[in-house]
């Protein structure tokens, strides 16, 4: 059976909705049952309660599980807790873990690389079967700025190879039911770069309406997100990591999906078409 954390996220969340049509066992981590319900439906799963502090609800919920979906954060908790989790999933016999990641290096400066490589570190430590997934930018966050009427987001000339979730999903799942992934770190990134503001231009195009790009500062979105709850370290690291957008780092699409899927990836273009009920299209 397959254990999915994070069952309220934008890629566990679309995981279990993958797994529900696919008729494939599975358990869901969560610490709020109703929340998951309504965001994937009730039925299909079984329900283990917890969060990742707590170590005895965490061993219950392994039990019978040989594949975990790891989301990740990156905050101190996290890192702590994950330490002991990898000693409980050893002891548990887990046969595959497959990890949300990201592009990382555990000296890099930037809080946010350097973070998530040291949790790449910890897992590798623990001699794990573990599979990194380490997708760009999802075009699923594109929804909140359609949904506010434009897309906010500091300027820059930086390009991102945006990817939709349901094809993160798709490699999560085969990574988690197949053989032959272990020890394997994918890219997952759309079929081609684009800036925020490129994004903006082509999201209005394919919904026939116009929702404009506004250039705002780091510190602009740093403010932001604390206004709408976010704890400060998070905004602090969100407004950072948008020095690639600003500096003109470029995120070139990896052919990784395409390997895997023997397809190529969607395009934002699809993804607006899939969505655009709920999007408002003209």
């Amino acid at each position: 059976m397959i254990l999915v954390t994070g069952a309220t996220g934008n890629v566990g969340s679309e995981i279990a909705r993958q797994l529900i049509a696919q008729k494939t066992p599975f358990r869901i981590y969560v610490r709020d049952a109703a929340k998951a319900a309504e965001m994937i439906g009730p039925d299909g799963y079984e329900v283990a309660l917890g969060d990742f502090d707590d170590a005895e609800a965490f061993d219950k919920a392994l039990v019978g599980i040989e594949a975990v979906y790891m989301v990740t954060n990156q905050s101190d908790a996290f890192k702590t807790a994950l330490t002991r989790m990898t000693d409980q999933l050893k002891e548990a016999g887990v046969k595959r873990l497959v990890m949300l990641s990201a592009e990382c290096d555990p000296d890099s400066a930037v809080f946010f690389v350097r973070r998530t490589g040291e949790l790449e570190e910890i897992v590798k430590g623990a001699d794990l079967p573990w599979t990194f997934l380490r997708p760009d930018w999802f075009m699923q966050n594109f929804a909140g700025f359609v949904a506010m009427g434009m897309v906010a987001f500091p300027a820059g000339p930086g390009k991102t190879s945006f990817v939709d979730v349901r094809d993160v999903a798709e490699i999560a799942i085969k990574a988690l039911t197949e053989d032959g992934h272990a020890h394997r770190v994918y890219r997952l990134t759309g079929p081609d770069p684009m800036t925020f503001e490129g994004a903006a231009n082509r999201i209005s195009s394919a919904l026939g309406r116009d929702v404009p790009f506004v250039g705002i500062t780091p510190e602009d979105l740093r403010n932001a997100l604390i206004e709408q709850g976010a704890e400060t370290w998070y905004a602090d690291m969100n407004a950072e990591m948008t020095f690639a957008v600003r500096e003109g780092f470029t995120f070139n699409p990896s052919n990784d999906i395409e390997f895997l899927l023997g397809r190529k990836p969607r395009s934002i273009e699809t993804y607006v078409a899939d969505h655009a009920d709920q999007m408002g299209a003209a």
